[in-house]
């Protein structure tokens, strides 16, 4: 798996109503996914954590042994559909 950053030297953004410094990550989009023909709806699933790590591969690896360990607690995702429609389910309700 090859790591990817389109550009590593991007600045930091300033948001000129406060002043303050916001990271390109605060600013995150994330799009619908394409509309879909056949019997079941295309989804997009968004799974969020925060991690310590001493880089960004590392940070990877550790996620996704969390995500596969069966004695982690349910995560919280949130759903997209491809009109845009967000759905936030926290499987831990089960």
């Amino acid at each position: 798996m090859k790591e990817r950053c389109k550009n590593p030297r991007r600045p930091t953004v300033v948001d000129e109503g406060r002043d303050e410094r916001l990271s390109p990550f605060q600013r995150l989009t994330i799009e619908p996914p394409p509309k879909e023909t056949g019997p079941e709806q295309l989804y997009r699933v968004v799974y969020v954590i925060d991690i310590n790590a001493m880089n960004p591969r590392q940070a990877a690896e550790r996620a996704y042994e969390i995500m596969k360990d069966p004695q982690s607690i349910q995560p919280v995702l949130d759903i997209i559909d491809s009109s845009g429609r967000q759905t936030r389910v926290d499987l831990s309700d089960v």
